[in-house]
């Protein structure tokens, strides 16, 4: 159990809610409030209670939040409609259930919980599921958060939850934990019909190659980064990509399939961020940027290229102060002067480092103050999800800080189609060729998802006579069993290590490599690009082994797994 730090203004809240039977803390993001949910269930469960239910609105959120309370001693168990039939039953039974309220509603739980907590509680109107469980369920202890609560909710909020009081940012200590940028992931998946025209189409850009691969790739990317009506327009206007989407035109254009999976969504966004001043909207087809305005109406205005219309024109209704949302495509994210956002919402997903730092450098300006939102907005298990997670990893790599955590990143993973190679992973260990076989993908499809696991932590590898050998990171045990060969050190084998920011090489036999390196992850806490040099005699020849694992480390088993490699090189080495 980790040690959670507790401050004045969240015993402060605490001890406010327990006094209530439905409370609501309304509070800033980033100041500890799933904390203060799991203090005030530990004090319903010391209290006799039974069993507690947490609703969150997307998985990523549940499995965040679930991790939290364990690291916290509380049994809390996550539920969602991605995990196994087993593990959903399991969940069930916990004592704290951590869930979505889309399976709450279709599959409900074995007990009536005498305990609620409703994390981002301003969702709890209309048809929302949030709403019809906590319509449903109503037990006489009921805990809301919120980081807004919009003044056209408050008093829906207050009848289903409880008294809302809210702590403000200009608190100075609240303000000194607060972080500026506050990054955030909603979930727009296909419906049942979207997602088996999604299965069509990657099934037949796998299958095919040459200038057709590379035209069905794109027409997934529109797809399911842009929406339905930018396939749908391309269809129409490139007899190409016609030829190649013929036998799918009828699913493509049936009424099932929305023109913008992504749209509803949106407009929770700005709905959530009902507070705020100026919001773009990152778009990369004009004629989605079009239905959007459509939709939105009056208060957006459209940032377009120079061929769609005057830019000085645009720019003008872009400042005005009435037109709250911009909806922008790349041309907004290069050097014009743009006034001053405290919402961005990314729309159409990149893997480019450029455009992506581009994109932040609209919220983040010199001198600009109060908190500020970025929201990508992405379909999960698609390539549109694989985008963002590249996105987010390139960037990281090249030093630019992003706000989304190691562990939001991994969930991330998990909802894209990178999750397969690692479900393949944790099944067994296995080559690069043997991953893209059963997998179903090529061979530069896989190299590139397994890039995305190994900088995540969530993979790693080992050097054997057939090339390197990858296994999910939980798999160390099972490596040790079946390829004892290649980590069986041999104690008088000399070798020269060195890592990233290292300033010399570790130079010896094992014990002393073994020694210096587990010291020197003690003192960096990570140790990124270990190398290391063999030198093996056979035959009367002297080769020099050399190996780099490109993956970070930040746990002792995992160095053991390299350390242990390196010097086993003389046992497998060319032989």
């Amino acid at each position: 159990m980790k040690r959670i730090e507790r401050r004045r203004y969240q015993e402060e809240a605490l001890e406010w809610a327990l006094r209530h039977d439905g409370a609501v803390i309304c509070m800033p993001t980033g100041t500890g409030k799933t904390v203060i949910a799991g203090l005030w269930i530990k004090r319903i469960l010391d209290r006799g209670g039974r069993k507690v239910l947490v609703l969150e609105p997307t998985r990523i959120l549940v499995e965040q939040t679930s991790r939290v309370f364990r690291d916290m001693g509380i049994p809390a168990k996550p539920l969602h409609g991605s995990l196994s039939r087993g593990l959903r039953k399991e969940a069930r039974k916990a004592r704290v259930v951590v869930a979505t309220p889309e399976i709450i509603v279709s599959e409900g739980l074995e007990e009536e919980p005498d305990a609620l907590v409703v994390d981002e509680c301003h969702h709890t109107t209309g048809q929302d599921p949030y709403r019809i469980v906590v319509e449903r369920i109503r037990p006489r202890r009921r805990l809301g958060l919120s980081a807004f609560i919009p003044p056209s909710r408050r008093g829906l909020i207050e009848r289903s939850i409880g008294v809302i009081r809210c702590w403000s940012w200009e608190d100075e200590e609240i303000r000194r934990y607060m972080p500026p940028l506050v990054a955030e992931v909603y979930e727009a998946p296909l419906n049942q019909e979207e997602s088996s025209l999604y299965k069509t189409l990657e099934k037949m850009w796998i299958m095919s190659s040459g200038r057709e691969r590379m035209m069905l790739g794109n027409s997934l990317r529109w797809y399911v980064r842009d929406g339905a009506e930018a396939l749908r327009e391309t269809y129409r206007s490139s007899r190409n990509i016609r030829e190649i989407l013929e036998p799918l035109g009828e699913q493509l254009f049936s009424p099932g399939v929305r023109p913008a999976h992504k749209l509803e969504h949106l407009i929770r966004v700005l709905s959530d961020h009902e507070g705020f001043n100026k919001a773009y909207v990152f778009v990369d087809r004009v004629v989605i940027a079009r239905l959007i305005r459509d939709r939105l109406g009056r208060d957006s205005t459209l940032l377009i290229g120079r061929r769609h219309g005057s830019i000085a024109a645009r720019l003008e209704e872009v400042r005005s102060s009435e037109k709250r949302v911009v909806i922008s495509t790349s041309v907004g994210e290069e050097g014009i002067d743009l006034p001053e956002a405290d919402l961005l919402v990314v729309w159409s997903q990149v893997a480019s480092p450029l455009r992506f730092i581009q994109r932040m450098g609209r919220l983040l300006r010199p001198g600009q103050t109060g908190q500020k939102y970025l929201v990508f907005i992405a379909t999960p298990d698609t390539i549109d999800m694989d985008s963002l997670v590249d996105g987010l990893a390139t960037v990281e790599r090249l030093g630019v800080a992003t706000p989304v955590s190691r562990e939001v990143l991994e969930e991330l993973i998990m909802m894209s189609s990178r999750r397969r190679v690692l479900e393949a992973l944790e099944d067994r260990p296995m080559t690069l060729e043997e991953l893209a076989e059963a997998t179903g993908g090529d061979t530069a499809r896989t190299r590139q998802a397994l890039r995305s696991l190994l900088e995540a932590g969530m993979a790693i590898y080992i050097y054997t006579d057939r090339g390197r050998l990858y296994t999910a990171r939980h798999g160390l045990e099972r490596l040790y069993q079946e390829y004892r060969e290649y980590l069986s050190p041999s104690h008088e084998l000399e070798a020269y290590i060195n890592y990233e920011g290292a300033s010399q090489g570790i130079t010896g036999r094992y014990d002393r490599g073994w020694s210096r390196l587990r010291r020197a992850l003690q003192r960096h806490g990570v140790l990124r690009n270990i190398h290391g040099y063999v030198k093996i005699l056979r035959g009367g020849v002297l080769h020099l082994a050399r190996y780099r694992y490109s993956y970070p480390v930040s746990e002792a088993e995992v160095l053991d797994v390299i350390i242990d490699n390196i010097y086993s090189a003389d046992k497998w080495f060319r032989r």
